[in-house]
């Protein structure tokens, strides 16, 4: 007897589909690690004194640096003080020549190292045992023990959409990285999974991330770290909200229950959103626009030593030509700007990134024209000061080649 005909486009669609299933069974089995009991990490800066002399400095990170194209960039501290940065550079972004780049700065020293690559797209493919079309975004972040920790995206498959995470880490100070780990995060075959902006630790170990996902639209999420028996990690995750325009959230800690993040809007509403959770970032609030502007561009949060909230944002509904700060004394009910970091017409000073270190000091890290990465320093004593004047400040205008 002849057996029926069956056609191959079938035989795909039933092998993705139990593929999808599988993958979304093993997804939903970490449901457990949600439960536990968990609190945000009060941001060290509480302790600092009340009376500091005002300090301000800006750097650049790579100066001589002859790739076309450096973006998106992170920093972190080590355990002796020195400082940590990463960021992707290439010709052009999604391009096979991009590389992760890592630089470092003693206390002692007035420049950064010479930028390392630390990720490639052949070590990545290495490691992870897949095809790797490019890389993306990376985030670097340690505790006190000065363990790195490098989590950074990868591209299989077209463009942003077709990314996902991966981690390593380094216990010699970023000289030699372990083997990558993919993290699973989506049951949609772990695609369309990005990082861009500083983690909150957790109080007892591991970390919740702002993360993002860019597939069938865009949602703000986290990604959480928690530490295991075998000292690997459990990885699981969580939506801030729905929708399909908010993403790339900043995640700040106000106290060890509750958060903010705020939100870059890929649509027309030209606003910041926000959001807020009051249990330790398990549900949040819907999102409600700010009165800052944003014209489809990463920001990034942070809490004072006074409670107060500081965001890094470009000031316009239709440019990045300004690169600004507004300080928020309500919890982000109500803003006013306070200085401006650079300002040029036709300019591109995006993607700015807070840390602070344990001596006190807030770090600002921003691209610079997309070819450079420049760091900027100060403390609570200036951003007091800048309260101050009755308008924003401009703190630098120059564009010229560092």
């Amino acid at each position: 007897m002849q057996r029926p005909h069956i056609s191959k486009p079938w035989v795909w669609i039933v092998f993705i589909f139990l593929l999808f299933v599988l993958s979304a069974v093993s997804f939903l089995k970490r449901e457990k690690y949600v439960s536990l009991p968990l609190d945000l990490e009060l941001p060290a800066g509480d302790s600092l004194p009340e009376k500091q002399p005002s300090f301000y400095f800006e750097e650049v990170i790579d100066p001589e640096s002859t790739y076309a194209m450096a973006h998106v960039a992170s920093i972190t501290e080590l355990s002796d003080g020195t400082l940590a940065a990463t960021w992707y550079a290439g010709s052009t972004e999604l391009a096979g020549d991009v590389n992760i780049y890592f630089s470092t700065k003693t206390k002692n020293s007035l420049r950064w190292s010479e930028p390392s690559v630390i990720m490639s797209r052949a070590q990545a493919a290495k490691d992870l045992g897949i095809y790797v079309k490019g890389l993306g975004n990376a985030l670097l972040f340690a505790r006190e023990d000065g363990i790195l920790h490098l989590i950074y995206s990868i591209i299989t498959i077209g463009k942003w959409s077709g990314s996902s995470l991966n981690m390593t880490s380094s216990q010699d100070g970023g000289h030699i990285w372990k083997k990558s780990r993919s993290l699973f995060l989506s049951p949609c075959f772990n695609l369309s999974e990005l990082v861009k902006n500083a983690p909150v630790p957790l109080v007892g170990g591991g970390w919740v991330i702002p993360i993002y996902q860019e597939f069938l639209g865009k949602f703000p999420e986290l990604l959480w770290l928690f530490p295991d028996e075998d000292r690997s990690w459990v990885v699981k995750k969580s939506r801030i909200a729905g929708g399909c325009s908010l993403f790339q959230p900043s995640l700040t800690g106000l106290s060890e229950k509750k958060a903010i993040a705020f939100s870059r809007d890929y649509y027309t509403s030209q606003k910041i959103w926000s959001s807020q959770s009051d249990d330790g970032c398990r549900t949040w609030s819907l999102p409600k626009p700010t009165s800052l502007p944003n014209h489809d561009a990463g920001v990034a949060s942070l809490r004072l030593s006074n409670g107060s909230l500081l965001l890094a944002f470009n000031d316009s509904s239709n440019s990045r030509d300004t690169l600004r700060l507004a300080i928020s004394n309500d919890e982000g009910e109500s803003w006013g700007t306070m200085a401006t970091i650079i300002q040029e017409p036709n300019g591109d000073f995006c993607y700015p990134y807070f840390f602070r270190s344990r001596d006190g000091l807030i770090h600002l890290l921003y691209s610079w024209q997309r070819r450079h990465i420049h760091h900027v320093v100060f403390n609570d004593a200036w951003v007091k000061q800048q309260c101050s004047h009755d308008t924003p400040v401009l703190i630098s205008t120059t564009t010229s080649t560092p």
